[in-house]
């Protein structure tokens, strides 16, 4: 298939979305698919991409709170014209608005079937859209991305709860759950079970973007009630990453000796942080999917998280870790799983078979029914 993949975060942004993108694409291309990716003119000239990667031209370019932001230029057309010269047989976007919009209208044009992915819960995010008040700016997104999911052929929905929630807004479109695939790196390291009765240091690990929907600041309230053996890493970035460090040094008083906060790390590196670590802790109430949770698990680490509509699919109580309610469950549960090593070990084989569902192979099969259908 000739399948054009359209998003407006790309490299040289990362996350979920991006990771997502580059993983699927990469594994569609091995099974011989043909697959561009059509996104934004952040950088100019100084991008490295493949020869896959378009990119939109954008005369108007910024840095907005250390993100890079992009203007394009006449995008509708922009992305007319690429369907008129390559004859995509799909356009799968990611976004709802700014290219997904264009994408969408082009391949309207062109009859050409066009399939969303819906990465984001995006009411959850209107406090990224200044000067306006929240109380406009959650409706005016609700109405847009809803009128979206009604005009496309197909859904994609990262979670069963996003399934559940676009369901009710009564979107017509077929909905088919298909979560993010892990990349193949992912899978070239096996967990080995952990013995705790002479473990000096119980280590608890966070991997995220540091920003206020991430609601970081509850693993701080947890960890102050966990024992001195427990240590805590945070890995991530983002606008609030030093306003972490100052809340967890300055305010809160928790030992450097015991909290390390450590930059956004490649891949390989993250690799050996969820190898070596006890626990995963998750305080996320907005995530779709969560890939870190996958990632987490295909390394054999168990996962206590607060609940959320990413979290449901993946986490089985007791079996790969648990969902928790508030600070005074996730205490106990964790002291819970820190004590008891039979316990522990049950969850790091749980985690990691159920990281086996993630594998690209899986995913890609499940995308590629989808794409027929919808042609068909």
């Amino acid at each position: 298939m000739r399948i054009f993949f359209v998003t407006n975060n790309y490299t040289p942004y990362s996350g979920g979305v991006v990771s997502s993108i580059i993983t699927t694409t990469e594994a569609l291309r091995t099974q011989g698919h043909e697959v561009f990716i059509i996104t934004l003119d952040f950088l100019g000239k100084q991008h490295n991409d493949p020869d896959y990667v378009i990119r939109i031209t954008c005369p108007i370019k910024f840095m907005y709170k250390k993100n890079y932001m992009a203007i394009p230029w006449r995008p509708t057309h922009a992305i007319t014209q690429l369907l008129k010269k390559y004859k995509p047989d799909i356009v799968h976007v990611h976004h709802p608005f700014l290219l997904g919009m264009s994408a969408l209208q082009a391949a309207q044009t062109y009859k050409i079937p066009c399939v969303f992915t819906y990465h984001t819960m995006y009411e959850e995010y209107a406090h990224y859209i200044p000067l306006l008040p929240q109380q406009w700016v959650k409706p005016l997104i609700h109405s847009i991305v809803t009128h979206f999911c009604s005009t496309v052929n197909g859904i994609i929905a990262p979670s069963n709860a996003i399934k559940e929630y676009l369901s009710l807004q009564n979107i017509n479109p077929p909905i088919r759950v298909i979560p993010s695939p892990l990349s193949p790196l992912f899978f070239t390291q096996h967990p080995h079970t952990k013995s705790l009765e002479h473990k000096q240091q119980f280590k608890l690990l966070l991997v995220s973007r540091f920003m206020p929907e991430k609601n970081i600041p509850f693993v701080f309230n947890v960890f102050k009630q966990l024992p001195e053996n427990f240590t805590l890493t945070l890995i991530g970035y983002g606008d609030q990453y030093e306003t972490m460090q100052t809340l967890a040094f300055t305010t809160l008083q928790l030992s450097p000796n015991r909290v390390t906060f450590i930059p956004k790390q490649s891949h390989k590196r993250l690799l050996n942080y969820y190898h070596e670590a006890d626990l995963f802790i998750f305080p996320s109430q907005t995530d779709t999917q969560g890939i870190v949770l996958a990632e987490s698990m295909s390394q054999g680490l168990p996962i206590i998280a607060l609940d959320g509509p990413g979290q449901r699919d993946i986490i089985l109580n007791g079996i790969n870790g648990f969902i928790i309610n508030n600070t005074d469950h996730a205490v106990t549960t964790i002291m819970k799983i820190a004590t008891d090593t039979s316990l522990h070990n049950q969850l790091i084989s749980g985690a990691f078979n159920t990281a086996q569902q993630y594998h690209t192979n899986h995913i890609v099969k499940k995308l590629l029914d989808f794409y027929h259908m919808i042609i068909s």
